[in-house]
């Protein structure tokens, strides 16, 4: 009886987070669009940071920041990167309630190429009140996740990628 019972238990138990710093895929509401992830907890265990390539019709890789502490949603506001004790990088993010999130391709590239040879990664904000939020991660162990993430979206790492230009608007007819 009780090992039908643990066998029970076990089937119910959720499944185990993915290991920091392993690229995951994510189940994706449009069939059309693959999702996968990479990140890590921080090392108090009340943040996120997550890498996310989005690959369909557009691909697109963005860097996020999930708190257990609300942010506040919009506006955009700064979030500042220092890793492994240098230059602080810094540029504005886009708000969730929880969460913040950039995906300009040159900030991506910039951060990328910085989180993939990064040891101690350290990350500063704050909410929409002006509270500040930081959280320190640790790096991966090589960059060959941070590169296997971006390969799926079609990016090099260190190359900011190179987009179609978008088509010329047609004038309206007079």
């Amino acid at each position: 009886m009780i090992s039908i019972l643990a066998l029970f238990l076990q089937a119910a138990a959720p499944a185990a987070a993915p290991a920091p710093w392993t690229v995951t895929p994510r189940p994706n509401a449009d069939p059309t669009i693959t999702s996968t992830v990479l990140g890590t907890p921080s090392s108090d265990g009340n943040a996120t940071l997550r890498l996310r390539c989005d690959s369909g019709k557009e691909r697109i890789v963005s860097v996020q920041l999930f708190t257990k502490t609300p942010l506040g949603g919009p506006p955009d506001r700064p979030v500042t990167f220092t890793i492994d004790g240098g230059t602080p990088m810094g540029s504005n993010w886009e708000f969730v309630e929880k969460g913040a999130y950039v995906r300009d391709d040159m900030a991506v590239t910039t951060l990328t190429t910085a989180i993939a040879g990064g040891k101690v990664i350290k990350v500063h904000t704050t909410t929409a009140q002006g509270e500040p939020i930081d959280a320190t991660f640790a790096g991966p162990p090589s960059a060959a996740p941070v590169t296997t993430l971006l390969a799926g979206c079609g990016y090099t790492l260190g190359t900011p990628p190179v987009r179609a230009p978008l088509p010329a608007a047609t004038p309206a007819p007079k």
